[in-house]
C-alpha cells in the first residue's frame, strides 16, 4: 500500500460523511414500503409513469413544475428492485444524500468543529428530514437545488461584478423553478431584496444587478411562466385554510412548522416529554444565535418568509414545513450555533436531543404519533374489511370527503361495489336510498365531523337507525395527543382518526 493511497484512505475514513452516509442511508432506504402513498404520493404514481408529452400537460394543469416528474419518468425505468412506489421514494432518499453532501461541503465544514459535530448528529436522526426524504415527492429535490441557489446567491451578492458567480446563481435558481416554484419565487425575491437592501453599494449598481438576475431566469424559465403566473392568480383568489380566526390559524401553523422542524412530526409520549423540555433550549438557542448571525442569514430569513407567506395562504397548517424544507439545515445550525455559545456543557443537551430524535424515528417505524396521520393511513386494511365482509352480499361504500381525501382508499375498493362520496345534500340523498335498497352499507369518515352544521354525523345515525352497526376504529391518538385535543375540543375527545362503521 503505497504512502499516498494511505493518506487518501485516511482522508476518507476521517471525514465526517463516511459515517453520516451510511447511517443516514440506512434510515432513508429501509423498509421504503412501509406507508401506503398518501394523496399527493397518488398524484404522483400516478403521473411518473406516463409519456413526457403527456407528464408535461398533467403537471401544467395541476399547477406543478416538470423537472421531478421528467426525471422520475426515467429513474423508475431503472433496474431498482422493489416496486414502482419503492422505486419513487428511493429517488427522494437519493436526494436526501446529495442535500446532505452539499450542506457539508457549502457550510457545515467552515464551522467550528463542535458545531460541526453536532450538526452533523442531529441532521442524521432529524426526524422531520427522514419523514419527507421517504417520500414520492420532489421535497429533498427542492432542497437540494436551494441550497445550491442560496450558496450562489450570497455568494454573487459579494461580487456583483463576477460573471461566474452570476451565472452559477441563475442556473440554479432556475433548475429549482423547474423543480417547484415556490422556494424558486422565494429565494429570487430574497436575493433581489438583499443586494437593493445592501447600501454600502451605490443604487445604480444595485437596481441592475436584482433586475438583471430576474430577467436573465425568467428567459430561462420562460416555456413555464404561465404556469407560475396560473399558481400566483389562485394564491390571490385562495380564500386561505383556516383554523378558527386569521390569528389562531396563524398560531397553529408557526407552532406546528416549529415543532416539526425541531423534533418532527412522529411522537410517543417519551418523545413528547423530552420535546417539551428541550423546546425552551432550542428557543434560547434561536436567541443567542441571532448576535451572531452568519453571512447566510439574511438572505435565507427573507427567503424562507416568502415562502410561509406563499403557503400559509394556499394549504393547511401540516403542510407548511414540507413547503419551506430548504430552511431546515438552516434552522437546526443556527440553534446549534446558539447552544453553543450559551452552554458549556453542549454535549448533554445534544445528547437529550439525539434521544428525543431517536424516540421520533422509532414512532415514525411504528407508525404511531403522527402529527398528521393523513401520511400513514392503512388503506389497504380497511378496504381488506370491507372486501371480506362484502363477500356475496350487494353492499355500499360511503365517504366522507370533508374531513378525508378519500381517492388512496377508491383506488382499493372493488369495482364492484358502488361508491357515494359525501359532498352535499344530493349525494346525502343517494345515501339514504341505497341503505334502502342495499343489506350492507360501509361508512367511512374522520372523527372529527367539519361538514356544514355536522350533517356527515347525523347522516351516520341516520343510517344506523333500526340497523345493525359494527363500529372498526383506526389510527389510535396518543396520549399525549389526547391531552392536546381536551384542551383544543374539550372533554371526551376521539380515541381514535377514523372509523369504519358497519351497517346491516
Amino acid at each position: 500500500m503505497t504512502v499516498s493511497f494511505r493518506r487518501f484512505l485516511r482522508r476518507v475514513v476521517t471525514n465526517p460523511l463516511f459515517w453520516v452516509l451510511p447511517a443516514q442511508a440506512f434510515l432513508f432506504f429501509w423498509r421504503l414500503d412501509l406507508l401506503e402513498p398518501w394523496g399527493d404520493e397518488l398524484f404522483t404514481l400516478e403521473t411518473a409513469p406516463q409519456s413526457l408529452q403527456h407528464i408535461g400537460s398533467i403537471v401544467a394543469n395541476n399547477i406543478h413544475q416538470p423537472f421531478y416528474f421528467y426525471l422520475l419518468h426515467f429513474w423508475i425505468q431503472s433496474p431498482w428492485p422493489g416496486s414502482l412506489l419503492i422505486k419513487m421514494r428511493a429517488m427522494s432518499a437519493v436526494w436526501g444524500l446529495l442535500a446532505t453532501i452539499i450542506f457539508y461541503v457549502l457550510w457545515v465544514r467552515k464551522e467550528e468543529r463542535s458545531v460541526q459535530k453536532s450538526f452533523l448528529l442531529v441532521w442524521t436522526l432529524s426526524p422531520c428530514f427522514l419523514l419527507y426524504a421517504r417520500m414520492a415527492r420532489s421535497y429533498t429535490m427542492q432542497l437540494t437545488f436551494a441550497l445550491v441557489a442560496i450558496y450562489a446567491a450570497v455568494r454573487w451578492a459579494e461580487q456583483l461584478r463576477n460573471r461566474r458567480r452570476f451565472l452559477a446563481y441563475v442556473f440554479a435558481s432556475a433548475a429549482l423553478l423547474y423543480t417547484h416554484y415556490l422556494p424558486g419565487l422565494a429565494i429570487l425575491a430574497a436575493t433581489s431584496l438583499t443586494i437593493l437592501l445592501r447600501r454600502e453599494r451605490r443604487l445604480q449598481t444595485r437596481i441592475p444587478a436584482a433586475a438583471g438576475s430576474a430577467i436573465f431566469i425568467s428567459l430561462l424559465y420562460l416555456p413555464w411562466l404561465a404556469t407560475i403566473r396560473s399558481a400566483v392568480n389562485n394564491w390571490v383568489s385562495a380564500g386561505g385554510y383556516r383554523v378558527g380566526g386569521f390569528l389562531t390559524d396563524q398560531i397553529v401553523r408557526i407552532g406546528y412548522w416549529f415543532v416539526s422542524f425541531s423534533f418532527g412530526e412522529t411522537f410517543s409520549t417519551a418523545g413528547f416529554l423530552l420535546g417539551a423540555a428541550m423546546m425552551p433550549v432550542i428557543v434560547y438557542g434561536l436567541w443567542r444565535s441571532i448576535g451572531s448571525r452568519p453571512n447566510w442569514f439574511g438572505a435565507v430569513a427573507l427567503a424562507t418568509g416568502i415562502g410561509y407567506l406563499g403557503v400559509s395562504r394556499w394549504s393547511g397548517f401540516p403542510f407548511t414545513p414540507a413547503r419551506v424544507l430548504f430552511a431546515l439545515p438552516f434552522f437546526l445550525m443556527f440553534f446549534i450555533r446558539g447552544i453553543h455559545l450559551a452552554f458549556r456543557r453542549s454535549s448533554l443537551i445534544f445528547g437529550l436531543l439525539a434521544l428525543a430524535y431517536v424516540t421520533g424515528i422509532h414512532a415514525y417505524f411504528a407508525k404511531t404519533g403522527y402529527l398528521n396521520k393523513g401520511y400513514s393511513v392503512p388503506y389497504e386494511e380497511m378496504a381488506g374489511l370491507i372486501r371480506n365482509g362484502s363477500v356475496g352480499q350487494n353492499a355500499v361504500v360511503v365517504l366522507d370527503t370533508y374531513s378525508s381525501i378519500p381517492d388512496p382508499f377508491l383506488q382499493l375498493i372493488p369495482p364492484k361495489i358502488p361508491v357515494i362520496l359525501l359532498g352535499g345534500d344530493d349525494s346525502a340523498e343517494q345515501a339514504r336510498k341505497a341503505a334502502r335498497s342495499q343489506p350492507v352499507v360501509w361508512f367511512w369518515r374522520h372523527t372529527h365531523d367539519t361538514s356544514p352544521g355536522k350533517f356527515v354525523t347525523g347522516l351516520e345515525d341516520e343510517l344506523s337507525q333500526g340497523r345493525r352497526a359494527v363500529t372498526h376504529e383506526f389510527l389510535p391518538y396518543s396520549q399525549p395527543e389526547q391531552w392536546v385535543l381536551r384542551i383544543v375540543r374539550g372533554p371526551n375527545p376521539p380515541a381514535y382518526f377514523y372509523q369504519l362503521l358497519e351497517i346491516r
